[in-house]
């Protein structure tokens, strides 16, 4: 078995979803760590919080890898008071290695969008926007259902797949059936327009405003709010995609999952 450093994980990783794919605002890559520490045991997750971090310690993991980069701004004051510091002290501490894939990976082939979209079961998969740089796959994703749906099916299978009894719908005419599905995981209100333009009978995304809801009621297709959690399919997806790897490359690592159900939202 071979022993594999922080710094080579991160390679491959960077290889499968290169950074020069995320947005100019977003903060991938190496959060916390020294690239040339060996890694081990690695948890995967959505979030970064702080019962994650114990989950982290109590498994002794010593690698983290994330969707949602833990840091965006800058620290100006290390107050042990707040937190959210502390989350970063425990990280420091218990000599915990974090690396963050987002925007880099939403936008890549086989990930987060395509991962959604398997989930559903969509076909004919290809990119919601297309850039011109043809080296960027594009963000989101719009595919086909085998089959159209009534809108009863079709709300049953998104409550079935997202485990919610109740889901923000908005429409202002139901169609006779649906079967062409855009999506982007997370907050994508602002791609609704995009979705009808290539007529798209569903747009999934999560973190609608009021306002933006307003705006996607004028669109002939129905958008639902499917949730920021949705991205949660990310801690096993990865964990997955890492294990399949060091079994194939005999590495020595071995990655799971986190169990911690970190959606801040309770559907009662």
């Amino acid at each position: 078995m071979t022993t594999l450093t922080f710094q080579q994980l991160m390679d491959y990783l960077n290889e499968l979803y290169p950074p020069h794919l995320a947005e100019d605002w977003d903060q991938v890559g190496l959060h916390f760590g020294d690239p040339s520490a060996p890694v081990q045991r690695i948890l995967t997750t959505l979030d970064i919080r702080d019962a994650v971090v114990d989950e982290a310690i109590a498994q002794g993991v010593d690698t983290i890898i994330a969707h949602h980069p833990i840091l965006f701004h800058g620290i100006k004051r290390f107050n042990l008071s707040d937190p959210q510091t502390q989350v970063y002290a425990k990280l420091i501490k218990h000599d915990i290695k974090v690396f963050a894939m987002h925007t880099n990976h939403d936008i890549q082939w086989n990930g987060m969008n395509d991962w959604l979209s398997e989930e559903l079961g969509l076909e004919n998969i290809r990119a919601l926007e297309r850039p011109e740089d043809e080296d960027n796959p594009g963000l989101g994703r719009i595919g086909e259902l085998p089959k159209p749906l009534s809108r009863d099916a079709l709300l049953n299978l998104l409550k079935t797949t997202y485990h919610r009894t109740q889901l923000p719908v908005i429409e202002m005419t139901p169609k006779e059936s649906y079967q062409r599905i855009a999506l982007i995981g997370g907050a994508g209100s602002s791609y609704a327009h995009l979705a009808a333009t290539l007529k798209a009978d569903v747009y999934l995304t999560g973190d609608i405003t009021y306002h933006a809801a307003q705006a996607c009621e004028q669109l002939p297709l129905m958008t639902v709010d499917v949730g920021h959690y949705t991205e949660v399919i990310f801690a096993k997806k990865i964990a997955a995609l890492l294990n399949d790897t060091a079994t194939a490359q005999q590495w020595d690592i071995e990655a799971t999952p986190t169990t911690i159900n970190i959606n801040p939202f309770k559907y009662e």
